[in-house]
């Protein structure tokens, strides 16, 4: 509601109880200023928390917290709001369902089954780092199927064939070719928690959300 639509309400009085002209006039129009500050934020905050394409800032953290799926490190706003819409609509329990998930978070990754073993080798691009690897695996529980085991690792980078050779510095430290995969030094266990309810707390906290 913003400030015509309060003075409009504020004005709808039959003329006997309205006077002409000022101080009356200046005294509707400083009500219909401190109201239109406060309804102006309020429904600021009812777009933020109603629809949640509307949500920026700590607001989409929110929207995170409240359906367990916690923004990352420096996670830019329109990352985190597709991880958000991402995980709640993914189809969960298959190998189809963790490729679109790898493809999502750590694009370039595959999942094979173990013929050593039992459950799926999921194996990470070399150029993918360690931190989206974990951010990979943060979520991992909303999509993995309960009780399967899951080994890591991760491709190579590099093609060192003569290289070093060619520009006379010597040895370089690399893998071989590309070939070469390694484990990830991370574990990942075959049982997946429950689900715990998360109080955004930022809602209490925040000096601009919650003002004293």
């Amino acid at each position: 509601m913003d400030l015509l639509e309060i003075l409009a309400v504020l004005n709808d009085l039959p003329d006997t109880f309205k006077r002409q002209g000022p101080p009356y006039t200046q005294l509707i129009d400083a009500f219909g200023f401190a109201l239109a500050t406060y309804t102006l934020g309020a429904d600021a905050t009812f777009d933020q928390t109603e629809t949640f394409l509307n949500a920026t800032g700590d607001w989409l953290d929110i929207w995170g917290l409240l359906f367990n799926v916690p923004r990352n490190q420096n996670e830019a706003y329109s990352s985190y709001r597709a991880g958000i819409q991402t995980i709640n609509n993914a189809w969960v329990g298959t190998v189809p369902a963790i490729q679109a998930w790898m493809d999502f978070y750590a694009a370039g990754g595959t999942i094979t089954e173990n013929d050593n073993g039992l459950g799926y080798i999921i194996s990470f691009s070399g150029a993918v780092p360690l931190s989206q690897i974990n951010a990979f695996l943060r979520l991992f529980n909303r999509i993995r199927p309960d009780g399967v085991p899951f080994q890591l690792q991760q491709a190579g980078l590099g093609l060192y064939l003569g290289t070093e050779e060619f520009l006379g510095d010597g040895r370089v430290v690399g893998n071989y070719l590309t070939a070469r995969t390694t484990p990830i030094g991370l574990l990942l266990s075959a049982s997946t928690p429950n689900a715990v309810p998360l109080l955004p707390t930022v809602l209490i906290t925040d000096l601009t959300l919650s003002p004293p």
